[in-house]
């Protein structure tokens, strides 16, 4: 009989690219993917920590499964273990992993079954570090799969626990990038996502880590150019990046090459209000967001351009909010995300005064996610009538429509007999929109 897993994943789209490595590496040693739910033998469950809310459904998922599964191998990897150990020991999980040993899980989870008796498991619980550059970079478990070009942050923003749980930039070497990507096309996919912890840093670390010795590649741009001149794949699409690292080489590589790229941009903006970015630690101006915003807009005249706002930082009074709202309609994102102020243990906003009190920030984050509904909307309309390349992702087989997502992220849905669906899935489908459906748009396969 197979060995059989779970994996559950929190938070960002890193964490959830190396969950799926986990999984591809276990699927190739003959183990079993089921949920949780099925008593497996080993429950993996990889953390977020980036707000005390994120750390709330961490402990709650953490206790749920190690209750309901009391003979499996319980083991937590990702953010929350770095400053959560005496909770986890005190949950008696099985196996603790830092960020740092996350790609070695699947080689533990063998030697694991291997192993006889707890003594032996506990041998398992000293990792040695590992080589960077054999981290894993891609997965298959999605239609648009997710390609992690780097990971860590140095930004050390005020209210950012990120750059403590992830530590310095470690960009991946972009020749094992490329390979990865040319293997997704063989694979029949045709939409890439390269996605890390702060993308615009891509390369910065080359220099001292002796990675990139001979290489002409040192940044995101240099990449993004490698990446169309060396592959094939139809489109890709660059996740969160910061405003001060949109330079105008980067956006002459985006128009150049417009038909290879997703029309779609996620710039966090945080505040519209000057005061509010500096405590923040942001490195930009309300202005300068605003001005490169122009530059993006009229460069790209139809892209998608989505964000993060927070509500409530301490000291934001109304003026600083309203100067945030009024940002916002002047930009009218077609997507906004919004959050509420976490303090977090660890960073400088923890100990700030002028603390807003939960009442005020709960109602500024409705009045924002309300602006972001209805800015969200438009935009969707605007594409009735239109023809969208759509990736092929999923298929609710009750009725037999499809959704997939746009060039331009907005979630389309359509009909396919059910035959078709497994040789078009993770493939770039034209739709004609013709009417709202859902969150996103019905449409008619063209």
């Amino acid at each position: 009989m197979k060995m059989k897993f779970s994996v559950d994943t929190l938070g960002c789209k890193i964490n959830q690219s190396e969950s799926d490595f986990i999984i591809e590496e276990l699927l190739e040693k003959g183990l079993e993917p089921v949920s949780w739910s099925k008593h497996p033998d080993f429950c993996i469950i990889n953390t977020c920590t980036v707000t005390s809310r994120s750390d709330r459904k961490a402990r709650q998922i953490i206790r749920k499964i190690k209750s309901q599964n009391k003979n499996s191998k319980i083991i937590v990897t990702g953010c929350f273990v770095v400053f959560n150990k005496k909770f986890l020991q005190d949950c008696d999980i099985d196996l603790i992993v830092e960020n740092k040993d996350k790609n070695k899980i699947p080689d533990l989870i063998g030697r694991m079954t291997a192993a006889a008796g707890r003594k032996e498991l506990e041998k398992e619980r000293e990792i040695e570090s590992f080589d960077f550059k054999s981290f894993p970079q891609f997965s298959q478990m999605h239609s648009r799969p997710l390609v992690k070009i780097q990971d860590g942050c140095e930004q050390n923003c005020t209210y950012c626990i990120v750059p403590k749980v992830r530590g310095k930039y470690k960009s991946v070497p972009y020749r094992e990038i490329l390979n990865k990507i040319i293997d997704l096309q063989k694979d029949g996919f045709e939409e890439v996502v390269l996605t890390g912890i702060h993308i615009g840093k891509y390369g910065v670390d080359f220099s001292t880590s002796g990675m990139g010795k001979g290489s002409k590649i040192s940044s995101l741009a240099d990449l993004l150019e490698e990446v169309v001149g060396e592959t094939s794949i139809k489109r890709i699409r660059i996740s969160s990046i910061e405003v001060n690292e949109i330079d105008s080489r980067l956006l002459d590589i985006l128009k150049r090459n417009n038909r290879r790229f997703a029309s779609h941009l996620h710039i966090p903006l945080q505040s519209g209000s000057d005061r509010i970015l500096k405590l923040m630690g942001r490195p930009y101006t309300a202005q300068y967001y605003f001005r490169k915003i122009g530059m993006i807009s009229g460069s790209f005249p139809d892209i998608a351009l989505t964000t993060d706002v927070m509500a409530g930082f301490p000291g934001e009074n109304e003026e600083d909010f309203d100067r945030t709202v009024n940002m916002i309609e002047r930009i009218a994102f077609s997507k906004i995300h919004v959050f509420k102020f976490s303090k977090r243990m660890h960073t400088p906003a923890y100990g700030m005064g002028n603390q807003v009190g939960e009442e005020i920030k709960s109602e500024r984050s409705k009045i924002l996610r309300n602006m972001g509904d209805r800015l969200r909307n438009s935009y969707i309309k605007n594409h009735i009538g239109k023809l969208l390349s759509v990736v092929c992702e999923e298929m609710n087989v009750e009725n037999n429509i499809i959704s997939g997502t746009s060039e331009n992220y907005i979630k389309v849905y359509f009909s396919m007999d059910k035959e078709n669906f497994p040789s078009l899935k993770g493939r770039i489908l034209r739709i004609a929109a013709n009417s709202e459906y859902k969150n996103g748009l019905w449409g008619i396969l063209s």
